[in-house]
């Protein structure tokens, strides 16, 4: 059985609220037999309703570092917990933002986790780091891809959007026959900044070198397939994969929102059929950039790993 962490750390400061301190909760599984110079990093992304303390994501976590020789990482990302079931009082110290915390928290917890590694005269491969998402999780995998380019190697993708849906509508959810509302609070920001959230605008010109594997449903109603082209097929290194009634099978239940998939076998589907190779390397290395849109400038400082993002108004 894998070796299993929980950790709490120091945080990225928040960028919303005068750079106030916050914590953060990692959880880290090592493989049974330990790491050695061909072992991964794995991330992997809750979307919403999804947490790192659920069964499954515990389930995921120990299999995948086991059977992939990966150290799985996972976080309860910034405003987690109001992406939940229930719903909660959201303030401007703790919120759903639904994309730059929540990315520098994934990009975080990853370079964290190598460091301790490293701390621990621990080799492993750098150049192996996966990410692994689900709706909202899959789309902070492309997020984390843009934020800290070269950090990954390959990101799988299922049924990711191309800007959160819940930026520009209510959320609804059926719990125990009653129905709960969730307006989150960003949207009352006077000033959201939308090409910090747009995949379109961000992947334009961006010289990716991540492999992406995106499967995504004919019957999707979040986001239609056809806009998700518009994402892919002009992008270098990304395959999109269209699931329909013709090849739904195990892996695959259904052609909507999710696939309805069963997730350890989509993520060994990816590796086996096909055939993912790793180059070898024993460091990461970012170089610092900065993001510009209309409204602000974004600068990515990893000259200490860790991360630093500071924003500006342009």
């Amino acid at each position: 059985m894998s070796k299993d962490y929980e950790i709490c750390v120091d945080a990225h400061p928040n960028i919303y609220n005068k750079l106030s301190s916050r914590k953060l909760d990692i959880y880290f599984s090592e493989p049974e037999n330990g790491v050695n110079q061909d072992t991964g990093i794995l991330n992997i992304i809750a979307g919403f309703g999804g947490n790192a303390n659920s069964n499954v994501y515990k389930k995921m976590r120990s299999n995948f570092a086991d059977t992939n020789n990966m150290v799985t990482v996972q976080c309860n990302y910034f405003g987690w917990e109001f992406m939940q079931g229930e719903s909660l009082e959201e303030t401007l110290e703790n919120f759903n933002d639904m994309g730059p915390m929540q990315a520098i928290d994934n990009i975080f917890s990853v370079i964290m986790i190598s460091e301790i590694l490293k701390d621990n005269n621990l080799i492993f491969n750098a150049s192996k780091i996966v990410s692994y998402g689900h709706s909202h999780g899959a789309y902070l995998s492309y997020l984390s891809n843009i934020f800290a380019p070269g950090l990954f190697n390959l990101i799988i993708d299922n049924s990711s959007w191309l800007y959160p849906e819940y930026l520009l509508s209510d959320r609804y959810l059926n719990v125990d026959g009653n129905q709960n509302i969730f307006h989150y609070f960003i949207r009352s920001f006077e000033n959201i900044d939308a090409d910090i959230y747009s995949l379109i605008f961000l992947y334009n010109g961006f010289k990716n070198k991540c492999i992406i594997h995106s499967f995504h449903g004919a019957e999707d109603m979040l986001i239609q397939y056809k806009d998700k082209e518009k994402l892919c097929l002009p992008l270098k290194k990304c395959f999109l994969h269209k699931i329909d009634y013709s090849n739904i099978n195990d892996v695959f239940k259904s052609p909507s929102h999710g696939l309805n998939a069963d997730y350890i076998k989509h993520y060994n589907l990816v590796m086996k059929e096909y055939k993912i190779k790793f180059s070898k390397s024993t460091d990461i290395k970012i170089l610092n950039h900065r993001i510009e849109t209309k409204r602000y400038s974004y600068i990515f400082n990893f000259e200490k790993k860790i991360p630093v993002l500071t924003r500006e108004d342009n």
